[in-house]
């Protein structure tokens, strides 16, 4: 089964997130990041840690990754989360890709403040539009998704009644 599609479309800018107690700061690209990017992606969206070959894979796959949108969360001195912003500067289109939050960090808000931030990448990086997806599982991420303006893409009736289940799983009418 495919993954669910939101999209955004270009608002105001939000606030910068309240990051005390936590460390919000740029991916670097080292060895270091990228285990700590391949533990976190752990924690939910792949089966188990992966090598960095798999990182390559996945993060080189869309171009090259400009690491000023690329984001790590830590918390305690230890990597907690973690999301990057694509961005097609010629469509001023924008990704957000491999959104993960390492288990016993979740519920404390970190991704909503990560989803805010890249809003706000995607307003100041010129992007008009932008996407992600997700699973039908990923309650707690699809309500930081919404939160953060984006909606449901609905192509078709299966992606309308699975949107349906989700929204009725959240409570939302």
């Amino acid at each position: 089964m495919d993954q669910l599609k939101m999209v955004w479309k270009k608002g105001g800018i939000p606030d910068a997130p309240d990051w005390s107690g936590l460390v919000f700061r740029r991916f670097d690209g080292s060895d270091k990041d990228i285990d700590a990017w391949l533990d976190i992606v752990s924690h939910g969206l792949t089966d188990g840690k992966q090598t960095p070959g798999f990182y390559k894979e996945c993060m080189y796959s869309h171009g090259e990754l400009e690491f000023d949108k690329f984001f790590m969360v830590e918390c305690g001195g230890e990597p907690a989360a973690t999301l990057a912003v694509i961005c097609d500067y010629e469509k001023k289109e924008g990704y957000i890709h491999m959104v993960a939050c390492k288990t016993e960090f979740r519920g404390r808000g970190i991704g909503t403040k990560l989803m805010a931030e890249a809003v706000r990448t995607l307003v100041l990086s010129g992007m008009e539009t932008a996407y992600l997806t997700t699973d039908d599982f990923r309650l707690p991420a699809i309500k930081s998704y919404l939160r953060a303006g984006f909606y449901p893409a609905v192509p078709d009736e299966e992606h309308e009644k699975r949107w349906n289940d989700v929204y009725e799983k959240l409570g939302i009418k």
